[in-house]
């Protein structure tokens, strides 16, 4: 026995010594997205009368007004929806530590293949608990060995950044801009991507999007709700019509729609039509929602709760209107060098994405993206805001350039298949938040990395930090 203790103590006082010396380092991440974590975890253990919980990720946080949902539902609303790259399961297993009697659950997750599934990111989830490690008490006891092989890592990055200053995101990506209930309140006028939609991420709405297994485990959580007294509905994210996989029909929409009602075991209070909105509703993603987007939501989700709680009140507001789009051509003052380089196509909205590589181009090993095409010969330019994918297939560049004035906001997946010689992508833009990345680097060479501007958030930011096997070094001046 004495044997057993002895092994034990070999294995575990080291792991409670490094756990230990990690959260001796003060907090790093309080004003990054993920930072909001432990004040919607305070919020959520904190409220001891029956109240309402929305679970999911972004879509959530960018999507409800819990003030006006608690105005027609009489109860204390907690908005429990954070960041798609923490993964909707630890959502739920942190949720399970303020549902008691007579909660009402609201599962609200994205319609991914990533946030209908296991996924679980020790790394982000660590970050996220950085301000109150005690929530990792309910984290699920398979990750435990996850989260200790991302420790080291995690300590180091912490000692970094205590030494050189903390992270503090500019825009909407600040912890900051979170108010009491969770929501995101940062102003959010109208739509900001390219082309209206994020084409990175298509809502693809069939099985192939579902895990089983997850679904087993949704499942179980909710027979753990209803056990602890609480009742459990599932409400859809919203999600923009402009970006629905092509193919998808009403039919198609409907037979997806049975399909989650078959798999899910609580009764679905939301008409899965009702929560397909128009792109001017978006913000900058394709589940994200501005300022009109998120109350249309709200006002949706407390019709919708208010038929199922026999609430007879009516309505005071009106459904706001769609949003205009921002339209028009972006015009280059700026002299434009480098065009010859590159092929060209034009957007619907004036604007211009790149589509390949000229013969002169082909041959170039550094390519700098131009700020944007001359039209016809005149002085006119218009803006290149978008590089496609396969843009550098059968060149030889090892190192693209993006300028810190460029007009690009969009890298489509597969911007570098076909190449096999890109090592390094340098952009200049100091703010991560204004380039979307793609999430399918295949093309790339061995040893890519992205350099970015020391001093910028992109190991932190939204979109950036949640690339699998992409190093991100901050390093430009």
């Amino acid at each position: 026995m004495g044997k057993v203790i002895a092994l034990l103590l070999v294995i575990i006082l080291p792991i409670a010594l490094l756990f230990g010396y990690v959260f001796s380092i003060p907090p790093q991440y309080t004003n990054t997205f993920v930072g909001e974590l432990d004040d919607k975890f305070e919020r959520l253990t904190s409220i001891d009368e029956p109240k309402i919980v929305v679970v999911g990720g972004s879509s959530v946080a960018f999507g409800l007004e819990s003030e006006l949902l608690e105005k027609y539902t009489d109860m204390p609303v907690v908005n429990f929806g954070l960041y798609a790259a923490l993964g909707t399961k630890v959502m739920l297993d942190l949720s399970k530590a303020g549902i008691g009697e007579g909660d009402i659950v609201i599962l609200s997750p994205e319609l991914d293949a990533q946030t209908m599934s296991m996924y679980f990111n020790s790394e982000t989830t660590l970050q996220a608990t950085d301000d109150n490690p005690a929530m990792l008490r309910y984290v699920a006891p398979e990750h435990y060995f996850s989260l200790l092989g991302s420790l080291w890592d995690h300590v180091g990055q912490k000692l970094e950044y205590q030494k050189d200053g903390a992270p503090n995101p500019s825009g909407v990506y600040n912890g900051n801009n979170f108010n009491e209930y969770g929501d995101l309140e940062y102003e959010r006028p109208g739509n900001v991507m390219a082309l209206y939609y994020d084409p990175n991420t298509v809502i693809t709405l069939d099985e192939s999007i579902l895990d089983e297994e997850f679904i087993d485990y949704m499942n179980d959580y909710i027979k753990y709700c209803e056990k602890k007294g609480a009742t459990v509905y599932f409400s859809y994210c919203p999600m923009n019509h402009m970006a629905l996989a092509d193919g998808t029909t009403d039919e198609s929409i409907a037979a997806f729609d049975a399909l989650m009602k078959e798999k899910i075991n609580c009764k679905f209070i939301s008409y899965i039509e009702d929560y397909i909105l128009a792109p001017g509703y978006f913000y900058d993603t394709n589940f994200h929602l501005n300022d009109a987007g998120s109350v249309y939501r709200t006002l949706q989700l407390a019709t919708d709760l208010m038929l199922e709680m026999n609430i007879t009140t009516l309505i005071e507001e009106k459904l706001p209107e769609v949003p205009a789009l921002k339209d028009g051509m972006i015009e280059v003052t700026e002299k434009i060098e480098g065009g010859e380089f590159f092929t060209y196509e034009a957007l619907a909205n004036g604007n211009y994405k790149i589509t390949g590589l000229t013969e002169a181009g082909k041959a170039e090993k550094t390519l700098t993206i131009p700020l944007g095409v001359e039209i016809g010969g005149s002085s006119l330019a218009a803006a290149i805001t978008i590089i496609d994918e396969g843009a550098f297939a059968g060149g030889v560049v090892e190192t693209v350039i993006i300028p810190e004035n460029t007009y690009v906001t969009q890298l489509n997946n597969g911007v570098f298949r076909g190449s096999g010689t890109v090592k390094r992508l340098l952009i200049y833009k100091a703010e991560a938040e204004t380039i979307n990345p793609p999430f399918d680097f295949s093309g790339i060479a061995e040893g890519f990395e992205v350099h970015a501007p020391e001093g910028s958030d992109y190991t932190t930011s939204y979109y950036w930090s949640q690339l699998k096997g992409i190093t991100v070094k901050l390093v430009l001046d």
